[in-house]
C-alpha cells in the first residue's frame, strides 16, 4: 500500500514538474528575446556615434529616428530622397545585392495582400514513403519549371521545435499532399514536434477545436488518453 501510494506521489509529482516546465519556458524565452532585442537596438546607435549614453536612451533615439523616417516616407520630396539613396546604394558592388535582396523580403513579409506562407503541405522527406509538413511559399517558378520539365512549387521545410530554420525545396506539384489546415495549426504541429497531434489540427479545421470533457494541452502529461476524447461534428 504504501509503495503504491509513494509510487502515485512520484508520477504526480512527475506530472507538475513537467507542466510547470512546459509553462515556463515559453515566459523565459520570450523574456529572454525581449531583453536581448533591447539590449542589441540600445548599443547599435552608440556603437555607430563612438559615444556612452545612458541605458534605454538608444533605443528611444531609435524609434524617434524611425518615426521620423516614416513620416519623411509619406511625403513627396522624401520619397524622392529614398529613391535617390536606393539608386546610390545600387550602384555599389556587393553592397547593392545585400541590401535589395533585404528590401525585398520585408517588402513581401510586410504586405497585407499575401501571407508568407501560403498553405500546409506533406512532401516525402527525408526519404521516400517518409512525409513532412513544409508550407507552400511561392508557385511562380516559372524558369525553374521549364528547366525540369514540370511544374514545380516551392515550399518551405521547417525543423523542429524551431520553425524559424528549415530547408528551400522545388517540388513537384504532383508529389506534394494538400493537408487543408490552417497554417497555424500545422506550425502548432511543427513545434510541439507531433505532440499536438494531427487528428487535433483537423479538428481545428472542421470546427471541433472544443473536447467532449474540455480537453487541456496539459492532459498531454498526465496519461489520459486524448484520440477518443475528440468530438467529430459528423457524429
Amino acid at each position: 500500500m504504501a509503495i503504491r501510494l509513494i509510487s502515485k506521489l512520484f508520477k504526480q509529482m512527475r506530472s507538475n514538474i513537467i507542466t510547470g516546465v512546459l509553462l515556463v519556458i515559453p515566459l523565459v524565452v520570450t523574456v529572454l528575446i525581449i531583453v536581448q532585442l533591447f539590449q542589441w537596438i540600445d548599443s547599435v546607435l552608440p556603437a555607430i556615434l563612438g559615444i556612452q549614453m545612458p541605458p534605454g536612451l538608444g533605443v528611444l533615439i531609435s524609434i524617434v529616428i524611425a518615426y521620423f523616417a516614416g513620416l519623411t516616407a509619406k511625403n513627396y520630396f522624401g520619397r524622392k530622397l529614398i529613391a535617390v539613396g536606393n539608386n546610390i546604394i545600387a550602384g555599389i558592388p556587393f553592397l547593392n545585392k545585400i541590401y535589395l535582396t533585404i528590401q525585398q523580403i520585408i517588402d513581401m513579409v510586410s504586405t497585407n495582400k499575401k501571407q508568407v506562407f501560403e498553405r500546409a503541405v506533406l512532401i516525402e522527406f527525408p526519404k521516400e514513403n517518409c512525409y513532412s509538413i513544409g508550407f507552400i511559399t511561392s508557385e511562380a517558378n516559372t524558369k525553374f519549371s521549364l528547366k525540369v520539365g514540370q511544374r514545380l512549387l516551392a515550399v518551405f521545410l521547417p525543423t523542429t521545435p524551431n520553425p524559424t530554420s528549415g530547408y528551400l525545396l522545388y517540388v513537384g506539384e504532383s508529389e506534394v499532399v494538400e493537408l487543408n489546415i490552417p497554417v497555424e495549426s500545422a506550425i502548432k504541429l511543427v513545434v510541439s514536434a507531433g505532440l499536438l497531434g494531427a487528428d487535433h489540427a483537423m479538428a481545428l479545421k472542421e470546427g471541433a477545436s472544443t473536447m467532449k470533457r474540455g480537453w487541456k494541452w496539459t492532459d498531454l502529461f498526465t496519461g489520459k488518453k486524448n484520440e477518443a476524447d475528440i468530438h467529430d461534428p459528423r457524429d
